[in-house]
């Protein structure tokens, strides 16, 4: 059984800390064996550690991308994929870059795409992301059951922007493989699920008083 940190941000995101190499031995201590580096618009965290890739932790390549509709994962994706596109047209660049769309915290009110959106492209996902370590309980148990409705898959990920609390939350595949291919045909056989545990309330207050500092800061522009 793997246990895998499906998103999670580096200081390569404008709002978060420490390195991928922080992430990666602090997702170790927790007895997580991989990730998924999920920046924000950007892969060059995965770059960083593309040439120094430890034998027992799987790093996968991948961005959340900034969509018209809201935030999207691409997993598993090692070109720049443009923000601002419709959640339609981004979720077609992934899959053409070989990669796999999973949208996270889906309610979430700045960056989640919301249930009617998820409707649009629900055909094109495998899974979405069920637990979110960042997101209050009632939000994952809601969209938990929005995954069960649209005969998905799930995930789960930290959302951390920080490496303290890298692995609070983290996808479980049936698999002791530690590849790359293994754990994305997993997903799209809709059979991986997210668990974990909600960061501390102090944290997330802190993260919710910074996004929105920063969205006024950026003109009432989201992410």
């Amino acid at each position: 059984m793997l246990k895998i940190d499906m998103h999670i941000h580096s200081c390569f995101s404008n709002d978060g800390l420490g390195t991928p190499q922080d992430l990666i031995r602090s997702l170790k201590k927790r007895g997580l064996q991989g990730m998924a580096l999920t920046d924000h618009n950007t892969i060059e965290g995965f770059r960083s550690v593309q040439k120094n890739m430890p034998n027992d932790f799987l790093v996968i390549p991948s961005v959340e991308i900034s969509t018209a509709d809201g935030h999207l994962l691409a997993i598993n994706v090692t070109e720049k994929i443009p923000a601002g596109c419709s959640i339609e047209q981004t979720v077609e660049r992934v899959i053409d870059a070989g990669g796999e769309p999973i949208a996270p915290h889906l309610f979430r009110l700045l960056s989640g795409i919301k249930k009617e959106k998820l409707k649009a492209i629900h055909t094109k996902v495998s899974a979405i992301e069920v637990f979110n370590g960042c997101s209050v309980p009632n939000s994952n148990l809601k969209t938990a059951k929005v995954a069960h409705a649209f005969h998905l898959g799930g995930t789960g990920g930290s959302d951390s922007h920080d490496p303290a609390y890298a692995g609070y939350a983290y996808t479980v595949v049936d698999s002791t493989d530690l590849r790359i291919d293994t754990v994305l045909s997993e997903i799209r056989k809709k059979k991986t699920w997210g668990e974990g545990v909600t960061m501390p309330l102090t944290y997330r207050r802190d993260r919710m008083v910074l996004s929105i500092r920063q969205y006024v800061q950026r003109g009432f522009k989201r992410i």
